[in-house]
């Protein structure tokens, strides 16, 4: 009965120091997952736009990112997120107008520290949902449901474009 136990208790210690070596071997330090955070929201902001010579008046382009969690797999690193992004411009009634936006995850590939891709679902109903299981493991798919019902990211852009163009939500147009 002792010998029992005892094997039993083994197998328990082993299962254990192996659940939280691959927990801990996966995730990345705090200092770390700030600095790719950071390279992250440089790529967002360096990106340009094409945009409509009508609506050149005071366009800007504002974001907020919600983060999922990450992974490290060989030399690559994953950064999962979800970011909405949208631009706007004074119109030629004075009032703040949405060019255009866009709300959805992303994964961000790093090696070494440096971006190297960024990929987002692909379009259509069936591809979509494909790609979504492709690009995000379950547990971030997971929180896709909180985010769907959740205003935070919009908000936080509205006071985004409230501060730059110093007016209240009453003067933006969606």
């Amino acid at each position: 009965m002792k010998k029992k136990i005892f094997i039993i208790s083994c197998v328990v210690i082993i299962f254990l120091i192996i659940l939280f070596s691959f927990i801990f071997l996966n995730t990345l330090s705090k200092e770390k997952e700030e600095k790719l955070y950071g390279k992250i929201e440089q790529a967002i902001t360096s990106r340009t736009y094409n945009i409509d010579k009508t609506v050149q008046n005071n366009f800007n382009t504002f974001f907020s990112i919600k983060r999922l969690g990450s992974k490290i797999d060989g030399n690559n690193t994953f950064i999962y997120c979800w970011i909405q992004i949208e631009s706007f411009y004074i119109n030629k009634d004075g009032n703040v107008e949405l060019y255009q936006g866009s709300s959805m995850p992303y994964r961000f590939t790093f090696e070494k520290d440096e971006l190297i891709k960024y990929e987002f679902p692909k379009d259509g109903q069936e591809e979509y949902s494909t790609s979504l299981k492709e690009l995000f493991p379950f547990l971030v798919r997971l929180k896709f449901n909180s985010i769907y019902n959740d205003n935070k990211l919009k908000n936080d852009i509205l006071q985004q474009v409230e501060d730059y163009y110093n007016i209240t939500s009453d003067k933006i147009f969606y």
